[in-house]
């Protein structure tokens, strides 16, 4: 890998590296300044290794690791997360929709139009009442002077 290489590459822990060995192992620390990565090699201490000895970068999990495939995958969860937005916005129109019939003021509604024919019935009803009132009157008036 070249140093221009090195430079364009997104570098983080835990990545994995090919050297020129063709061991496969992570990256456990990066040196921008000797361009170079610090490697964990099994029953052995870390050690440094020169961007001149990588063969390969990919990223922990398992992309490459250059900047426009990080570019790519970031762009990816950000569509992701929008159409997650938007799903979310929908369900919250529904929810909102349906919160919005207000049921009690339906009820209230009803309940005042019950009352108010109730009185009028009742009104209707005292009318009748004294209408019949009258007439038994009247009746008992002429019954009175025959």
């Amino acid at each position: 890998m070249t140093e221009k290489e090195f430079d364009q590459q997104v570098w983080r822990r835990y990545d994995t590296v090919t050297i020129d060995t063709g061991i496969e192992t992570t990256i456990m620390d990066v040196c921008f300044s000797t361009r170079s990565v610090r490697i964990y090699l099994k029953c052995s201490p870390p050690e440094w290794m020169t961007c001149k000895r990588i063969v390969g970068h990919a990223t922990r999990f398992g992309g490459e690791a250059d900047d426009m495939a990080i570019i790519e995958e970031l762009h990816n969860r950000v569509i992701k997360q929008a159409d997650d937005i938007e799903r979310l916005k929908n369900e919250k129109k529904e929810l909102e929709e349906k919160l919005s019939k207000n049921h009690l003021k339906e009820l209230l509604t009803a309940v005042n139009v019950l009352q108010q024919g109730m009185v009028v019935k009742k009104s209707k009803m005292e009318q009748v009442e004294k209408g019949l009132e009258s007439l038994m009157r009247v009746l008992e008036d002429m019954d009175n002077k025959k």
